[in-house]
């Protein structure tokens, strides 16, 4: 054995053995990513757990509408108000002083008796938060289940709250996943695409576990009484972290039910220019320092092994032998194709499909924009409580 290792020494060096076993633990790390720990979004089912409250909860899903948003009101509330759920209110909270706009909900509102509508704002010197509205709101809803989405974002079945209240049934905190839309699919809003579907498959993968970090803003829940148990929002120097921040406290696997399903998807719109695509990622991922150092480094190490891998891999097919040549050839191929049936299986059930024509241009450049995303700070501060 001793003269074999030897052997491989002399004919390789000991910088071209060291560069093989370094490409074989990426290999390896990069495996642990798409056979083990995303693959398990592909074959969770919540049905598995035992179920631990009433069957068929009341929920109240609870919208924050800032200023005239017409979408909102020709769109996005109409598929809310019209979700296949026998024992469920909508609460929507505006924020803005337009009394025109207002009367318009107002109007709606008089049609649905399980319609609530609560106003704040009409002062452009004083500043309401989020987490102010959403307290308001979540007051204002007569149910212990609360089921939170945005403007800006619609679910894509009239079954939403019917699958994510089922959620209700095994935990006291409900995760569901979004998907984001665009107008073209041009090439860029694909890698746009992409990297959302990257973050939500870190998120939902840990959430699975129990290891909860983040939920879309747009499809999350927790029960009225826990919220009151917790004495409300964490973090509120921040106008945002209502949906990682606080979850992260209050998320443990016991409490923590994750809803994974077509039906429980809410699709968000997104904007088509990069510098604004950026900026929104930029604003709602500073909250990413705040996270556990664990759920940081689960997610920044898949980054930092693939791009290590391929560059490893590189080195080796241009001043190895021909037999490494081959074998690591051989190696990004299989990794490729592990990856990208992972990928495609994984982004079927977190609503994403038509992802794997073009996957490569994500697998080698996505590092790179995530980078791009993560070199600078956000133009716009998180808002303070004033």
């Amino acid at each position: 054995m001793v003269q074999i290792f030897n052997d491989i020494l002399q004919h390789y060096t000991c910088a071209g053995v060291a560069l093989m076993v370094a490409i074989l633990v990426l290999f390896f790390v990069q495996l642990y990513y798409y056979v083990i720990a995303y693959y398990r979004v592909y074959t969770f089912r919540l049905m598995r757990r035992k179920r631990r409250h009433m069957e068929h909860p009341p929920v109240s899903v609870i919208v924050t509408v800032r200023g005239e948003n017409e979408r909102f009101l020709t769109d996005e509330l109409p598929v809310l108000l019209n979700q296949q759920y026998d024992y469920y209110e909508v609460v929507v909270v505006y924020i803005g002083g337009d009394m025109e706009y207002y009367e318009q909900l107002q109007n709606i509102r008089n049609n649905y008796s399980y319609m609530r509508l609560t106003k704040m704002g009409g002062n452009d010197r004083i500043y309401i938060t989020t987490k102010q509205a959403l307290n308001v709101g979540i007051k204002s809803a007569q149910y212990d289940a609360l089921l939170f989405t945005t403007t800006g974002s619609m679910p894509k079945s009239d079954e939403w709250v019917s699958y994510m209240a089922k959620g209700f049934e095994y935990g006291e905190v409900v995760v569901g996943s979004s998907v984001v839309r665009y107008e073209n699919n041009s090439v860029a809003n694909y890698l746009k695409r992409m990297v959302e579907m990257h973050n939500m498959r870190n998120a939902m993968a840990s959430a699975v576990q129990g290891k909860f970090f983040y939920a879309p803003r747009c499809n999350y829940g927790f029960t009225k009484s826990m919220y009151d148990s917790t004495r409300g929002y964490n973090h509120l120097g921040i106008d945002i972290g209502d949906n990682d921040l606080y979850l992260q406290d209050i998320a443990s696997p016991q409490r923590l039910a994750v809803v994974l399903s077509p039906y429980a998807i809410v699709e968000e719109q997104r904007p088509e220019q990069w510098r604004e695509w950026l900026e929104h990622m930029r604003y709602y991922g500073s909250t990413v320092d705040s996270y556990p150092a664990s759920r940081k480094l689960f997610m920044r190490r898949e980054r930092g092994s693939r791009v290590l891998f391929f560059l490893s891999s590189i080195v080796a097919i241009a001043v190895m032998p021909l037999e490494v040549k081959l074998a690591v050839v051989a190696m990004l191929l299989l990794r490729y194709l592990i990856v990208l049936l992972s990928s495609y299986r994984v982004g079927r059930k977190l609503g994403e499909r038509g992802i794997a024509s073009k996957y490569w241009l994500y697998d080698i450049l996505g590092p790179m924009i995530e980078w791009i995303i993560g070199s600078h700070d956000s133009h716009n501060t998180p808002k303070i409580w004033r």
